[in-house]
C-alpha cells in the first residue's frame, strides 16, 4: 500500500494553499481514512492521497483511496466521524 503523505518538499504548491496546519490535518485524515477502509472493505488498499478535485482548499480535505478490484473511495472528516464509507467510484476496470 502506498500512502501519499504530504510534505513541503514534495508538494510546495499544495503547501502554499493549505499551510502547515492543513498538511497536519490532511495527513491525520489519511491515516484515519486508511484505517476506516481497512475495517470495512475486504480488498487490499493500493494507494491513498489527497483528492484535489473533491477537496475544498483550506476548509474540507477529501482523501481518495484506491482498492483492488477498481474501487475508489472518497473520504472526508464527516465519514470518519460517522464511521461510515461512501459508495465507491470505479477508477479502473479490474483485472480478470
Amino acid at each position: 500500500m502506498d500512502i501519499n503523505y504530504l510534505s513541503v518538499e514534495q508538494s510546495p504548491k499544495t503547501h502554499e494553499v493549505w499551510g502547515d496546519e492543513g498538511f497536519k490535518r490532511i495527513n491525520e485524515l489519511l491515516d484515519k481514512a486508511v484505517h476506516l477502509v481497512n475495517r470495512k472493505v475486504k480488498r487490499d488498499i493500493l494507494y491513498a492521497g489527497l483528492s484535489e478535485n473533491k477537496s475544498i482548499v483550506g476548509t474540507r480535505p477529501v482523501i481518495f483511496i484506491d482498492c483492488e478490484g477498481g474501487n475508489r473511495y472518497h473520504i472526508s472528516e464527516r465519514h470518519i466521524k460517522n464511521g461510515e464509507l461512501p459508495k465507491p467510484d470505479r477508477w479502473q476496470k479490474p483485472f480478470k
